[in-house]
């Protein structure tokens, strides 16, 4: 009968047990097949036709910013110019570079400000010395808000290439149906001038529309560990609704300052698309030429412009 010494029985199951522990070994820069991604960060967006409203008030308040008349300025008002991005999604990888996934992003942003401006001056008929018009007027928009949102479920296919164990470098692209919506609010208030008089104006817009989007990436991801990585992406997205439609409530009140009676008071609504109405301000220097977002009336296509550049960071978990 053979004897086997105990060094010899461990030397036979190390030899044994070697190609179990090598075929559990993980194949080097290899990633679970699914991954659930989350990410969140920064965006420029820079929607023309609904900050024209911005340049419009703003020409309002300025009308005589240039002149030499005792005046003051108080407040800014503000544009819509960025917005917080987040995504998630859920990844299929298909081998060591390509991958598909399928994902739901959102932003939102909003502009909320308010300006005033007031002016005085003595006015002097040329022809006759005597006579003379105080002219003392202040004018205010409070508040003026600007908000947009948009909502973008997607597909992306991505490559990407592993340098070392860790780090692996690529780009993908996304594309998806856009659903976005708008809405301005705004409130101003024309005190005096020549005669006392008290003009009050309210509006509210909401638009909502749909487009095709897409956006362009590179990303870097880190993995923590097997299953855990960092994800940082960044680059440019395309989303643009070039059909807006919805609804407008505006009001408007004139009174005599020295009656007791409301001179005018008027409330219009209007239903449709939205267009860029051309408006014009008398100024200073000459006369301003602009557009509004509006319904109703003659003007050029509304277009809502939520592309820009596009800085993300958050995690992925592979399963």
């Amino acid at each position: 009968m053979t004897h086997v010494s105990s060094r010899q029985a461990w030397i036979l199951v190390t030899l044994l047990g070697w190609p179990l522990r090598a075929e559990a070994q993980p194949v080097p820069n290899m990633l679970p097949a699914w991954h659930i991604e989350a990410v969140a960060g920064a965006a420029g967006v820079a929607p023309d036709d609904l900050n024209a409203r911005v340049e419009y008030d703003t020409a309002w308040l300025d009308y005589l910013r240039t002149a030499q008349v005792t005046q003051q300025h108080d407040g800014t008002l503000l544009t819509l110019d960025d917005a917080v991005p987040i995504a998630v999604r859920v990844r299929r990888r298909l081998g060591r570079h390509w991958s598909v996934a399928a994902g739901f992003s959102y932003f939102s942003s909003e502009a909320a400000s308010s300006a005033s401006a007031a002016y005085q001056y003595t006015a002097v008929d040329p022809r006759a010395q005597e006579y003379r018009r105080e002219f003392s007027q202040s004018l205010e928009v409070d508040p003026l808000v600007l908000e947009v949102r948009d909502y973008l479920p997607h597909g992306l296919i991505g490559y990407d290439l592993a340098l070392g164990t860790r780090l692996r470098l690529g780009g993908s692209l996304a594309a998806g149906w856009s659903i976005a919506d708008c809405t301005l609010t705004r409130s101003s208030i024309a005190l005096g001038g020549f005669y006392p008089n008290d003009r009050r104006t309210g509006l509210k817009m909401t638009g909502q529309g749909g487009g095709l989007a897409t956006d362009a990436l590179l990303t870097a991801r880190l993995a923590l560990s097997a299953r855990v990585g960092l994800l940082v992406e960044g680059g440019f997205a395309w989303h643009e609704v070039k059909n807006v439609t919805g609804t407008l409530d505006s009001t408007q009140r004139i009174q005599d300052g020295e009656a007791t009676e409301v001179e005018l008071e008027q409330m219009a609504k209007a239903e449709g698309r939205w267009i860029n109405q051309p408006v014009s301000v008398q100024t200073a220097t000459g006369n301003w030429r602009g557009t509004i977002p509006w319904i109703g009336g003659q003007g050029s296509p509304f277009t809502l412009s939520l592309s820009g550049w596009h800085w993300q960071a958050g995690v992925s978990y592979g399963f």
